[in-house]
């Protein structure tokens, strides 16, 4: 067999692969060896029909089996001569076939695996650095837990306050025009009865959250409201509409007591038992923060330090996913298809950039992996397939059917080597500051 290779690009090549006549004439005389022993043609015992006769009979089906024999064994025979990673096939010959007394020959493109020149990854120095929890910390978490718990009571003595509860009844309008006849798609928004709405940011339309505060039951009040370039119907983005509202009933949030019945729902004894308990909540999220900030820390050092061409094809479908990914979001933000075709440019950019960066980093952990040994065993990803499964509220058999059918596996072992290179990339740094912090525990 003989291969010649044409280089196309820093990562992608041409192979031209031919397969002698000699061999082709010597495999083919062995298929109708192995034919010849195991059909049976009519006035002939099985096995004993004349190998010529078989050849005749059979000629079709021995030249396929032949060509899906050899096809790959010399495609596999010339990546290992040559010594080439292949992560895509871009195009090979069609209508390759195997004609007897003739060499078989075909040219396959490939992108291949970069060669990568690593930089040092071991004993590297770090720094590691915990955010101090401080009273201020502490006491915002006690009241978000508060906050959690907190009740709404009838109040009819005083103003709305911000975060209460308020009945209304509103009509909205554009331009003097009912809101829901001048935009048919604002249904639900042009008129309301005994609505409740939250004096917050947190209502669905924040202005008009807002602008509740300090209205007092029987207050009427026109309210001009500007919706925000993302509002969820498109039609009334950057449109001003007033709103005519009624105040008809209050609802004041209360805060629980601090008190045994608050502390036996976090099943703590007492207010210190409490604190201490929060307090040790909030350190490990430090903790996992500035072990994060570290992780990020070694792939922005080996991205800095490493310099290499990147596989088109690697590129191409990593800024697929990103595409979609970066879509999805905007949409779940409210924008419309016309929208994001509007930004498609924008999209693409930053969709190439971060997989640009995706594929170097996988590349380089990779490749840390290959000369370290650092594999994953089937066992840990059953168990990281499990860990998802649950994380999607789904069984593991059908996650991994899933992932199967969509060739999701193979990514997700390569997910998990990239995460125990950076971990074995942080056992052996010298990280500032863990020792102290250890000391400190």
């Amino acid at each position: 067999m003989s291969v010649q290779i044409e280089e196309i690009s820093p990562c992608r090549r041409k192979l031209s692969i031919e397969v002698s006549a000699d061999t082709i004439a010597k495999e083919f005389d062995e298929a109708i060896s192995v034919y010849a022993s195991q059909v049976a043609l009519p006035g002939f015992r099985p096995g004993k029909a004349p190998k010529q006769l078989v050849k005749s009979r059979y000629q079709k089906e021995i030249t396929g089996r032949l060509r899906d024999h050899l096809l790959p064994k010399s495609y596999h025979e010339a990546l290992q001569e040559n010594e080439l990673d292949v992560v895509n096939i871009m195009e090979m010959d069609d209508d390759i076939e195997i004609k007897e007394g003739e060499a078989f020959t075909y040219s396959v493109t490939v992108d291949i695996r970069p060669d990568i020149s690593l930089p040092e990854y071991k004993g590297i120095s770090l720094k590691k650095e915990v955010e101090e929890i401080d009273d201020s910390a502490l006491q915002e978490r006690v009241d978000a837990m508060r906050e959690q718990r907190a009740d709404f009571e009838d109040v009819d003595d005083r103003p709305i306050s911000r975060g209460d509860m308020a009945q209304i009844d509103f009509i909205g309008k554009l331009e003097d025009t009912p809101l829901e006849e001048a935009v048919p798609e604002a249904k639900g928004l042009g008129e309301g009865k005994d609505f409740w709405l939250q004096a917050s940011d947190e209502a669905f339309i924040p202005e008009l959250g807002l602008a509740l505060d300090g209205l007092s039951i029987g207050d009427e009040k026109t309210i001009p409201i500007t919706f925000a370039d993302d509002f969820v119907v498109e039609q009334l983005r950057g449109k001003s509409v007033t709103f005519d509202v009624t105040v008809k009933a209050i609802r004041g949030r209360t805060l629980p007591e601090m008190d045994e019945k608050f502390f036996e729902g976090f099943g703590v004894k007492d207010e210190a038992e409490f604190h201490e308990r929060i307090k040790e909540s909030l350190v490990a999220e430090k903790e996992r923060e500035a072990d994060g900030k570290i992780s990020q820390d070694i792939e922005s050092l080996l991205l800095d330090k490493t310099s290499f061409e990147l596989p088109e094809s690697m590129v191409a479908e990593a800024a697929q996913q990103q595409i979609q990914h970066i879509a999805q979001d905007l949409q779940r933000q409210g924008q419309a298809e016309d929208q994001l075709m509007e930004n498609k440019d924008e999209i693409l950019k930053t969709a190439n950039t971060a997989a640009e960066r995706q594929v170097r980093l996988r590349l380089i952990l990779q490749a840390v992996a290959d000369k370290e040994g650092i594999e994953v065993t089937d066992k840990e990803l059953e168990r990281e397939m499990t860990m998802l499964a649950y994380a999607y509220s789904m069984q593991p058999d059908e996650l991994k059917k899933r992932m199967k059918e969509n060739n999701q596996i193979e990514d997700l072992r390569g997910d998990v080597i990239c995460r125990k290179v950076v971990d074995f990339i942080k056992e052996n740094a010298e990280i500032e500051g863990e020792e102290k912090q250890e000391d400190a525990s």
